[in-house]
């Protein structure tokens, strides 16, 4: 294989610590599985003493067998494997652990809503609420902090510090881990007992990490424990590509490397074998503008020009038919859907495009599970209203909505499995608010009856006041009121031409069966490629199309601080440099009926 004089650099190194910032198409792959040939084939090395650390499972099969195809012939005993795996064979091999000692996702959210229960914590978006709890308890193990010192943004700090007491304890209860302890198990077992940590650098004597940019603290110290004295150690990694600071991930690392490994080589893979000409220069130009980064060159090694545009639409409506426009114009002129992708910033974002490709049979792929609009809390609970004008009295429907605004209604007023209004009231017949809200309510439900599905929408959020609920639900419970609104307008943008309620819920039905169709096939499906930022890491496609590059979606309204804003535009670069000969970024001007300033990060 032809190697690039900085490829070949890297690859000779044998000894000592060394880091290779490696661009996008830079190749890293090749120098990698090139270096460890040269380490068993030109310097004596045995393969047992090769340790090579990947990020996935996937990554390091592919990586192993790709360094098995350029040494055909041998058989070479080189240990390939994830952080977790890796620490894991360590902590089993000690502690005479097995897989039945890993808590499944499914065990795990099953145990903590039951401590949700326990703590009489109701959640209407249950659901949300127990994956922001297990990202928050798997940042306080990776980051190695105090529980006392931890302070959730989601939640009241006591509440999620209690709810990690109680689950740490109901995981040594039953005697269960997760992929965190291992970790965590891992750091304590190595410091504490220097004869089994002697051991594993007998066996790992030379480490190499890939994707080093996404370590997060505990992998680091760890890696640290094993490195140390001999530090041989060969990392590789891009800092403007750590994109998965909620696990904890941090582009420190890279830095702190040198400080902590005197006398680090460093090797500078500036040469894009991927992007043509105008990607590389476009999207180097927008990651320039981070502070916290190594400096880098980066040029293309392509002889085409490549396509960049930026395009501005009136609408979302209008960003869909103009990006599944461009996909079929490329489709035809010779350019398979497999090699096109749409990228955004988060998974809600193409719900409508999905209906729209189904429309013009477009087959498609989608990496993260698409949620359903119509399953959110908060557009049930208006669907419930309109269930109810339609005539559905079940009391299941009514018990959902009947105190959404509060109207004071006690639950011991509902007997029947069918709600009788005037049977409720003369229930209620001693407390006068209650009888006049119960009356109040029935009347709406009465005039929303004549209504469409839009305007009817409009009375429930605001002449029913279901906004001020929102509003009052969203600060006890820690959330941001304007996300719970965003959903609202965005399934308002969905129903607003329907004439009917019938018709919206023909809709909602056939919308949902596509959604459950779509997860069921999507293993054996091929088509264009739908993908988040963060999936398409790692990919390349020749034509991207980033969907809604405006302000609050890109960079994302969370982002607050600089080192947030940065990791911001790192996500962008990400997406920017999948692109091989095109990119097309879209940025509507109005979105759920509000207008949107075209992305900061453009003027870059």
């Amino acid at each position: 294989m032809n190697y690039s004089k900085e490829q070949e650099r890297a690859i000779r190194h044998v000894d000592g610590p060394c880091m290779v910032i490696a661009g996008p198409g830079s190749g890293k792959t090749a120098v990698i599985t090139g270096r460890i040939k040269y380490l068993i084939e030109s310097t004596g090395v045995s393969p047992s003493d090769i340790l090579v650390i990947t990020f996935t499972r996937a990554a390091a099969n592919e990586m192993e067998q790709r360094f098995k195809a350029m040494t055909k012939g041998h058989n070479y005993h080189v240990r390939f494997g994830t952080f977790h795996s890796i620490y894991f064979w360590i902590v089993k091999t000690a502690y005479k652990l097995d897989n039945s000692n890993i808590i499944s996702n499914e065990e795990k959210r099953k145990m903590i809503d039951g401590i949700l229960s326990k703590m009489s914590l109701d959640y209407e978006n249950k659901d949300d609420i127990i994956s922001t709890i297990i990202s928050q308890i798997s940042l306080v193990k990776c980051d190695m902090i105090d529980i006392d010192n931890f302070y959730s943004r989601e939640m009241p700090e006591e509440e999620f510090r209690e709810i990690y007491r109680r689950f740490t304890k109901e995981m040594k209860r039953f005697g269960k881990i997760d992929f965190d302890d291992m970790m965590v198990m891992c750091y304590e077992l190595l410091t504490n007992r220097s004869d089994i940590l002697k051991s594993c650098r007998k066996i790992f004597r030379y480490i190499m990490i890939d994707e080093f940019q996404d370590s997060n603290k505990i992998q680091y110290e760890i890696f640290k424990l094993l490195a140390k004295p001999a530090e041989n150690v060969f990392v590789v990694g891009d800092d403007d590509q750590s994109v998965y600071g909620f696990r904890g991930a941090r582009p420190e690392i890279m830095f702190l490397f040198e400080k902590e490994f005197k006398g680090t080589k460093k090797y500078y893979l500036e040469e894009n074998y991927r992007c043509d000409r105008v990607i590389t220069e476009v999207s180097s130009k927008l990651i320039s503008n981070n502070n916290k980064r190594f400096a880098k060159k980066l040029s293309s090694k392509s002889k085409e020009e490549g396509t960049f545009r930026l395009i501005e639409t009136k609408d979302i409506n209008a960003e869909n038919d103009a990006i599944i426009e461009n996909i079929r114009k490329h489709y035809d002129a010779g350019i398979p859907y497999e090699k096109q992708a749409v990228l955004y910033r988060t998974n809600i974002e193409p719900r409508r495009l999905v209906y729209k490709l189904n429309q013009y049979n477009i087959p498609y792929t989608i990496s993260d599970s698409l949620p359903n609009l119509f399953e959110h809390f908060v557009v049930k609970n208006v669907l419930d209203y309109m269930r109810m004008a339609m005539g559905d009295m079940s009391r299941a429907t009514f018990l959902r909505i009947m105190n959404k605004p509060s109207r004071y209604i006690s639950r011991n007023l509902l007997v029947e499995e069918e709600i009788d209004f005037d049977m409720l009231m003369y229930r209620a017949r001693d407390k006068e608010y209650v009888v006049e809200r119960i009356d109040k309510l029935a009347h709406d439900l009465k005039l929303i009856r004549k209504m469409r599905p839009y305007p009817a929408l409009n009375f429930i959020r605001n002449a029913i006041g279901y906004d001020d609920y929102l509003k009052n639900y969203a600060e006890y419970r820690q959330l941001d009121e304007d996300e719970l609104f965003e959903i609202l307008d965005e399934f308002a943008g969905m129903v607003s031409d329907f004439s009917s309620f019938g018709e919206m819920f023909e809709f909602i039905a056939e919308y949902t069966e596509l959604l459950k169709k779509q997860q069921v096939e999507e293993k054996d499906k091929k088509g264009l490629r739908l993908l988040t930022m963060h999936s398409s890491k790692g990919l390349e496609f020749d034509v991207v199309y980033i969907m809604n590059a405006v302000e609050g979606i890109i960079p994302y309204k969370k982002a607050k601080t600089s080192a947030e804003l940065e990791e911001e535009r790192r996500m962008l670069y990400v997406a920017m440099t999948r692109a091989r000969h095109e990119m097309y970024i879209y940025a509507p001007k109005e979105i759920s009926g509000k207008n949107k300033k075209i992305s900061s990060f453009l003027n870059d």
